[in-house]
């Protein structure tokens, strides 16, 4: 009897939460296989991930010995006093960067970094002038995003896989051989939680993100690297203008390739409103860039890019970091990460900005035209752990002193480089940097 007066004692409140701590422990562990079997999946047959293993070359970037300079040569130890420290790739324009501790030069930079840019389509207003039916012209077109304004894509990562026919299972039918290799991409998304079944199992989902070490649930897919045109032919992709700065080339549309609740979730973990899709260069139609780069009738070629900004590569010298970060008022960052400045090669060495004067160097077997500085706008403010922008520094304390540029009136840090190579390149990390010529830099906007 007092059991029963115990049951019966119970409100239904009481028997809902009662019935709630039963069945999260089920749906955890469900929510944790399930992620951890999608993880599984998403290991490309026939493909091995790129990129370092391990501790960070930048892990100890703060260390004071980095800051200052001093001349070209080799230390007792034989390794050269001027060398690459880290290596980074970006192959999703304002994504996050995959660390390397090599990769291949080409005549677009190091191959796979920035071979993709995520664009929203923006809608103008319509014209002033009617058309003959009474009708008011509405233009529509692909309009490039970045960190600049969406300060969350510094939280989706990114892997490149690649082929590896030294696998035991190595198959060259499998789908992502086909296409050189795959886009691994992968960003938080938090469902919403309330009293229904599917608040429960998102709650449940954020319980197992915690367990894996993640702040909060994540969301993958798989985007072919460079796809064979059986398969823009199969999946129907279209090759469409895209605004990026003052240019407007004919890209890859792919957003096919992302199912609509993947690219809905994206938009609300970016906070895009507008339609939302993913380009990728087309490898027959390179940007072509004229500028600071060297002439075509002086190196045999045309300075070709991806979706980078401006030029194939962006150099940083960790002494100027330093410098930068020593003018910042005192107590306002822990840390002051470089990546900040999203460069691919990290170089420590020569003094602070002392390459602000290079013309050429050479890195490792390659020769690279230090083709100009580079301007800095607001994205260094955001944090590339956290996603949080800033709203005055670093560009507060870089403009104080580091508009030095007659061509244009940002503050400038680190190098933009056009590779000097025809075919291919290597450069490692702890390779040789060795300066060549010196000279003068007036930045051209066009």
């Amino acid at each position: 009897m007092d059991i029963i007066r115990v049951i019966f004692s119970f409100t239904p409140v009481s028997y809902g939460f009662a019935l709630l701590s039963l069945l999260i422990p089920v749906i955890l562990l469900r929510v944790f296989q399930s992620q951890k079997g999608y993880a599984t999946q998403l290991s490309p047959e026939s493909c091995r991930r790129i990129g370092l293993r391990g501790r960070s070359n930048l892990a100890d970037h703060q260390d004071s010995r980095y800051s200052s300079g001093s001349d070209p040569g080799i230390s007792p130890d034989g390794s050269p006093l001027w060398k690459v420290k880290a290596l980074f790739i970006y192959p999703i324009k304002s994504c996050r960067g995959i660390e390397m501790d090599h990769g291949e030069i080409i005549r677009t930079g190091m191959k796979y970094d920035r071979q993709f840019c995520f664009a929203q389509q923006v809608t103008s207003l319509p014209s002033s002038e009617e058309n003959k039916d009474g009708s008011h012209t509405v233009k529509s077109e692909w309009n490039f995003i970045t960190q600049r304004t969406f300060a969350r894509m510094a939280k989706v990562e990114t892997e490149v896989w690649i082929p590896d026919p030294s696998l035991p299972s190595y198959s060259p039918h499998a789908e992502f051989v086909k296409s050189e290799g795959c886009i691994v991409m992968r960003f938080p998304f938090s469902p919403d939680v309330d009293l229904s079944w599917g608040g429960v199992k998102a709650l449940a989902s954020m319980f197992a993100a915690k367990f894996c070490g993640q702040p909060e649930p994540s969301v993958e897919l798989r985007i072919p690297f460079n796809p064979s045109s059986d398969r823009i032919n199969e999946k129907g992709y279209t090759s469409e203008k895209m605004k990026i700065w003052k240019d407007a080339p004919e890209a890859l549309n792919m957003g096919v390739e992302v199912p609509e609740d993947v690219m809905a979730k994206l938009k609300y973990s970016l906070g895009v409103t507008n339609p939302l899709t993913l380009f990728r260069i087309d490898t027959q139609k390179y940007r072509e860039v004229f500028k600071c780069a060297p002439k075509k009738q002086d190196v045999g070629y045309q300075t070709i890019i991806g979706m980078a900004d401006s030029y194939p590569l962006h150099i940083m010298n960790l002494a100027s970091v330093h410098d930068i970060a020593s003018k910042i008022p005192e107590g306002y960052y822990k840390e002051f990460n470089p990546l900040r400045y999203r460069a691919n090669v990290y170089i420590t060495g020569p003094p602070a900005f002392s390459e602000d004067s290079w013309a050429k160097a050479r890195i490792g077997d390659c020769n690279y035209h230090i083709s100009c500085r580079t301007t800095r706008c607001k994205l260094p403010n955001v944090d590339p752990k956290t996603a949080v922008r800033d709203r005055v520094e670093p560009e507060r304390t870089m403009r104080s002193y580091r508009v030095i540029d007659k061509g244009s009136n940002s503050a400038c840090l680190g190098m933009q480089v056009t590779p000097l190579v025809e075919g291919t390149g290597a450069i490692s990390v702890g390779d040789e940097v060795k300066l060549l010529e010196q000279g003068e830099h007036f930045f051209l906007k066009v």
